[in-house]
């Protein structure tokens, strides 16, 4: 079976290369190319939606597969919903985030599915070094989180020592520069991810509450924790549904107070145990090469 894996050139995929890693240890060959390069003759395409319009022509043999990582953004996020729903090709099957994503898309069909949460890379299980150079960790969406610069200022305000990771606007770098005990690194590699992630004390998780955001499985969240760093996070749906028995694990933001709120956390704070969101039991658990198999039948 040789399955491909279609990337987007703007997106931050963790998946496409946790299925590339777990496929080949199943001994199945794997294209993971920009969805443009992908073979159309592969067993099985995989293609992160989006839109694959049904006038879109597809020569070829492959299996085709949709995923579904989230829900359309505003504006109008339900109506682009509905357009997906609506105009998509009719795949092979299905792959959802998770039942939220998949009951709110509501496809009236019965293709094969499975919903695949998110994990985490077997790199980020790690602890932090003992004198870490920073407090505060963000890493991933900057622009467009509204409130999330208000926050990063504040806590740089109280004395943190801030590490900032995701692509940041000239006028947002412009503001964060101004504040000496904020680093800017940019966007980075996934494989730099680890070793800056040790460098840190806590994580900050900032999303907004609001659809589809708040509903939304928070891939950093996960990343900080199996990396032995303590949350901080405002509270949404999600953050709350999670954190609702790893009470420990999390700093919420309108109860941080200063440097020592944080101090007194770190003090005595114990890391979860993360194992159950490692990418082979996620898909393990998800049944993904006994779907991907299936929809060669």
């Amino acid at each position: 079976m040789k399955v491909g894996i279609g990337l987007k050139s703007q997106s931050y995929t963790p998946e496409a290369y946790a299925y590339e890693a777990y496929l080949k240890k199943k001994c199945v060959e794997v294209q993971l190319e920009l969805e443009d390069d992908i073979c159309p003759n592969n067993d099985i395409n995989i293609f992160f939606m989006g839109f694959q319009p049904l006038w879109q022509k597809n020569p070829g043999r492959a299996k085709i597969i949709h995923e579904y990582q989230s829900l359309s953004t505003a504006p109008y996020a339900k109506l682009k919903d509905s357009v997906k729903r609506f105009i998509n090709k009719k795949p092979s099957g299905r792959i959802f985030l998770n039942e939220i994503v998949r009951q709110e898309l509501n496809f009236s069909d019965d293709i094969p599915y499975i919903n695949r949460d998110m994990g985490v890379d077997s790199s980020l299980y790690q602890r932090p070094v003992k004198d870490a150079e920073f407090d505060i960790v963000y890493a991933g969406s900057i622009e467009g989180r509204i409130g999330l610069i208000f926050e990063i200022i504040r806590l740089s305000n109280l004395g943190f020592r801030f590490l900032l990771i995701g692509d940041v606007s000239a006028e947002n770098r412009a503001v964060l520069s101004t504040y000496s005990n904020i680093l800017l690194v940019g966007r980075v590699s996934r494989n730099e991810l680890p070793n800056l992630y040790r460098k840190c004390k806590a994580g900050l998780n900032y999303t907004p509450d609001l659809y589809p955001f708040n509903i939304q499985t928070s891939t950093k969240t996960l990343e900080y924790l199996a990396s032995g760093l303590l949350v901080i996070s405002n509270r949404y749906k999600w953050s709350s549904d999670f954190f609702h028995d790893k009470q420990s694990s999390v700093i919420w933001l309108d109860d941080f107070s200063g440097k020592d709120t944080l101090y007194y956390h770190f003090e005595k704070y114990q890391a979860p145990d993360m194992s159950e969101f490692s990418w082979d039991r996620i898909l393990n658990k998800s049944n993904f090469i006994g779907f991907l198999t299936a929809s060669l039948r």
